[in-house]
């Protein structure tokens, strides 16, 4: 994980790749979002500190256009054994193309997953999906505390805090 200036680099640069992208229109936008005044934000890009309870929003925010080596760490927070995290994914399109060439029932199971809570279930969402739904978020969510836990004290033995 880079510390101090280098880091503080990396923030800059991912910055940059944010506003260039589009995906923010200004760092003031940038700082609101990590709940900061401007001024903080450069602390964070002129000397590279941020609390470290910051880093994994940090990581999450900019993931759209720097990967998890952009800031010097050998995972991410998706698993070592997982497909590959694509940080221009949408961009690319890629989601949309495999949804394309997808099954009809998987098309089905991601847009039962992905339609807002409001909207009717379809007919085969029963007790059974939901409680199957439920149970695959609350395993989700437990892995990726877990990994953010780990990165966590992988970066505090780095930086000796």
């Amino acid at each position: 994980m880079l510390s101090g200036k280098d880091l503080g680099r990396a923030i800059e640069q991912a910055i940059e790749k944010k506003l260039i992208k589009g995906t923010a229109k200004s760092k003031a936008e940038i700082a609101r979002h990590f709940k900061i005044k401007p001024p903080s934000l450069y602390d964070w890009t002129g000397k590279g500190s941020i609390s470290k309870e910051k880093l994994p929003e940090l990581w999450k925010y900019f993931s759209d256009v720097v990967g998890p080596e952009h800031w010097g760490l050998k995972s991410s927070l998706i698993s070592d054994t997982s497909v590959p995290v694509d940080t221009d994914v949408l961009s690319s399109n890629r989601v949309l193309e495999l949804y394309k060439i997808a099954p009809k029932e998987r098309k089905a199971v991601i847009d039962y997953l992905l339609s807002p809570e409001s909207e009717n279930e379809p007919a085969w969402a029963d007790a059974d999906a939901r409680a199957y739904v439920i149970a695959l978020d609350s395993k989700a969510r437990q892995w990726l505390k877990d990994e953010e836990n780990r990165l966590e004290r992988e970066f505090s033995g780095k930086t000796g805090t």
